[in-house]
């Protein structure tokens, strides 16, 4: 059995429909069909894409804002020279642990071999 393509095929062509957005009750044309269960949208075709519009203008103005700044703080952007400097200091304390820590774990590795 060849499956129904168009909603006009299941609904009789004077159906109309009210958009959940501007309110209007509009024929199902003005609708976006859902291929699978061949229901109409719940906002017409100029609400679905003004909607689509602004979600995608804000997705692109939250990502630009996302990119221009770090969510960390960067050392060498900090003024107080005192508070850099403390910084710097404890960031190379936790690399050099963090390579001891690597060293013991290879010795280890070879010592079990």
């Amino acid at each position: 059995m060849k499956p129904l393509n168009s909603l006009s095929t299941r609904l009789p062509a004077s159906a109309a429909s009210i958009c959940a957005n501007c309110k209007r009750e509009l024929s199902l044309d003005s609708f976006y069909v859902n291929k699978t269960t061949f229901c109409p949208d719940k906002y017409c075709k100029e609400c679905r894409k003004s909607i689509s519009r602004r979600q995608y203008c804000n997705d692109k103005r939250s990502l630009s804002a996302l990119s221009e700044r770090p969510s960390y703080p960067v050392i060498t952007q900090i003024e107080d020279r005192e508070t850099r400097m403390q910084l710097i200091l404890h960031a190379l304390q936790v690399v050099r642990s963090l390579l001891e820590r690597k060293k013991r774990r290879m010795l280890e590795e070879e010592s079990l071999l």
